[in-house]
Parts: structure tokens; sequence; C-alpha cells
């Protein structure tokens, strides 16, 4: 027996695919199979109860044949009943064997006359068999209905040489046959749609989940490219802070540093006119250079943007060309002497180098001064194959200089000379000599670099 509600059951559990309903008896929760199992309980005795009424009223005898045999006693039939009944409680489990135990059980009922009781069976199970079995079995079961169907109306229409005969049959078989496997394909079909539709929702969702993850990961990535933007500014703060720490270092320390030896020497000498004036002259030229020095440093820290876009004038002071007037003004305090044996001092060299170098000399002169006052200084500039090597000694005896009372040190001028030597590629070296004097040593590539005309 078939309810609407049953019906709705049915779309729900249905399987589509060539498993069948084993397939899909494996996905279905436990609680649907309870009531899959009641249902088929209900439905078999709600058929047994039905047809034993239709037994009861005489709906029997719906075949006239010379084959046909009435049973030996009427209960026979209720018997017969009853196994087509069990059947439908193993129809979900095997729709296809029970519709084959439908069959034999239908063949004795018609050898016995026939009755509407098992025609009810056979309608259950032919639903049954067409909505739980596998794609190959239901067209094996549609192909033997058709034909049955058929064979079955051209043999009635012959054997009574009647269209009537032949329509009224077809129809009944039509009716007993091909209906319920038409509403079992109905319920399979809408089945199948609304897993389709499940799917399609799942899938929407799986993309919709996906393309929420995405968003994340862009989120993500955009926070992780402006957390590296902000780590590179960072980055070029630093080493921004620490160009202009050494600029600072190197342009006025050394003019601060002259100032405190020559006035150091000045006064620590006795009274003299002449030397008194040349010491204040020294001191006033040192002063103004370190006021120019100042300025330039003032108008960088002042100027927005890089330092790469500021003019050369300011960003690099310095060059190698006034090495000469460093080491005149050294001269004032002791004697410095300037060895160039492949004129470097006088060929245009790239801009970094020539910065670099002459930042370097004017430091490493300025270190001479200032720990070894009045000891002689020894600068040579050569080339070594594509590098300059500069080379600053002092032999670290006394002069006739007076020391200064306290050396004036940042304590930086070792690390800014190695930066500057190293940023460009090169090697830098400083210690004490066997002598017991101090020597500097810096090398810088120059090959290949950008020449003087390139620089201004």
């Amino acid at each position: 027996m078939r309810t609407e509600a049953g019906d709705a059951d049915d779309a729900r559990r249905v399987a589509p695919g060539r498993s069948g309903w084993r397939a899909a008896s494996r996905s279905i929760p436990q609680v649907w199979r309870i009531e899959d199992r009641r249902n088929d309980l209900f439905s078999a005795i709600t058929t047994f109860v039905l047809g034993w009424v239709l037994l009861e009223v005489g709906l029997v005898g719906l075949v006239r044949a010379p084959f046909v045999v009435e049973p030996a006693e009427p209960w026979w039939r209720v018997a017969l009943l009853g196994v087509g009944c069990l059947l439908i409680l193993v129809k979900r489990a095997h729709p296809v064997l029970a519709l084959l135990g439908g069959v034999a059980v239908t063949a004795v009922d018609v050898r016995w006359g026939g009755s509407l009781a098992i025609t009810l069976v056979l309608w259950d199970l032919l639903y049954a068999a067409a909505l739980w079995s596998g794609p190959r079995a239901r067209a094996w079961l549609w192909g033997v209905a058709v034909t049955v169907a058929v064979l079955g109306s051209v043999a009635a229409g012959e054997a009574a040489r009647d269209v009537r005969q032949f329509v009224y049959m077809g129809l009944q078989l039509g009716a007993v046959l091909l209906v319920p496997m038409w509403w079992a394909t109905n319920v399979r079909t809408k089945s199948e749609l609304a897993e389709l539709a499940g799917e399609r929702a799942d899938l929407a969702a799986r993309e919709a989940e996906a393309a929420a993850r995405t968003a994340d990961l862009e989120r993500q990535r955009a926070s992780d490219l402006e957390r590296i933007a902000e780590l590179d500014r960072h980055e070029a703060v630093q080493a921004e802070r620490a160009a202009m720490a050494r600029d600072l270092h190197d342009v006025i320390a050394s003019h601060l540093s002259t100032i405190a030896i020559h006035s150091g020497a000045a006064l620590a000498l006795p009274p003299d006119a002449a030397k008194d004036r040349a010491a204040l002259e020294q001191v006033r030229s040192s002063a103004v250079a370190s006021l120019d020095e100042m300025r330039s440093m003032i108008l960088l820290l002042r100027t927005e943007g890089r330092r790469d876009d500021v003019p050369d004038a300011v960003a690099a002071p310095g060059r190698l060309a006034g090495l000469d007037a460093l080491l005149d003004a050294a001269r004032a305090t002791t004697t410095v002497t300037l060895d160039d044996p492949d004129r470097v001092v006088e060929s245009a060299l790239p801009a970094a180098a020539d910065q670099a170098l002459f930042r370097i000399a004017q430091e490493a002169v300025t270190n001479a001064l200032k720990h070894a006052p009045g000891s002689p200084v020894a600068v040579r500039v050569v080339r070594d194959g594509s590098a300059v090597v500069l080379e600053v000694r002092d032999d670290g005896a006394p002069g006739s200089a007076a020391p200064v009372e306290a050396p004036l040190s940042a304590g930086t001028g070792l690390l800014t000379m190695r930066e500057r030597a190293d940023g460009l590629g090169g090697t830098f070296d400083a210690g004490p000599t066997t002598a017991g004097g101090w020597v500097v040593r810096a090398a810088v590539p120059v090959a290949g670099g950008p020449s003087e005309k390139e620089y201004a």
C-alpha cells in the first residue's frame, strides 16, 4: 500500500546510481532505518488485512481460462496472501528478489483463478523494485513489463478475435505492471533532483567558504605587505640616521678636534705673538669650516625626501682633491707628508670611492693628531690593481707640540671608517705597529664605478 507520506519518505531516502539501495542504506541515519522497518511492517500488515477483506467478499476468479484450478481449501488463498506480505517486509533490502518471489506467488494465484488481494501485493513489490533497484535492473524490469503487457494484450485480442479485448487487456496489464513502475520512477526523479539541488547548494556553500578564505588570505597578504613596507621604511630611517651620524662625526669632529689641538698647544707653550696669531688663524679657519659643514648637515636634515634627492654639495661634502688642504691644516701642528706616486689625488675617481677615501683620511689624520700629538704623520695613496689603497701612519713618538690634556673622542671613528670601506666592497685594517705607532689602511675598489663627471 502506498501513501503520500510514504512517497515523501521514499524520495528522501532513495539513492540514485548503480549501487542501488544497499549503498544508500549505508549513508542513512539509524533513526531512518528504524522508521523504514516500521513503515514496511505497517505496509505488510495493512496489505494483509485489506487483502483478507477482499478475499472474504469474494473478489477472486479474475482469470477465466481452461488451466484455472480452484484451491482445495479457501484458506490456501489466505496463506498465499501471507507469503506475499512476508515478501513486502524484505522489499527494501532485496527489491529484485522480493519481486521474483511476488511473481511466483502471482503465478500460483493466477493458477487458482487470480485475486485482487495478490494483485495489491504484486503492485507494491513492482513499485519497490522500480524505486530501489539499480539502473541495469530497472532497465530489465521495464523491458520485461512492457513486453508482458504487449504480448498479453495481443494474445487476448487474438484469442477473442476482438479489438476490445486487446484494449481491455492492455489497460489491465498496464495498470498492474506499468503504473506502479511509472509512479516509482517519478518519485526517484524527484529525489535525484532534490539531491542535485542539495549538491549544488553544498558546492555554492563551499565556494562561498573558499571565497571567504581567499578574502582572508588577501587581507592577511595586504597586512603583511603593509608590515613589510613599514619595516622597509624603518630600515631606511635607521640607515639614514646611521649615515647622518657618520657624516656628522666625520665633518664636525675633525674640525673641532683641530680647534682643540691648536688651542691646547697655544695655551701649553710660552706666549709668542706670531705663533699665537697663527694658532688663532688656524682655529678660526677650522671654526668657519665647521660652520660650513654644519650648515650643510642642517640643510640635509631639513630637506624632504631621501639623501639621494638632495644636492651633491650638501649630501657628499669632501673629496680626495681637497686632501692637500686637509694636510696643510694638520701641518700647523706636526709634520705631515703625502706620498702619491700614482697621482691618485689628481685623478678622476668614482664619486662614492672619492668621498669615502677623503673621509677615511680625514678621520685617520685627526685621530693621529689627537692620540699622538706632535708625532710625524705619513699619508700614502697608491693604486693596487682595481683598488685605491690609503695608508695613514704615525710613529707614536711625541714631537715638539705639547699634548692636549684629554683627547676628545666620540669613540666611533674606527667604526665609521670601517663602514665606509665595507660599504663599497673594500677592506679596512687599523692597529698598532711594531715600532709603537699606529697605522690605518683602507683599500677601496674604484673600477667600474661612476666617474667624477658622472657624479657631477
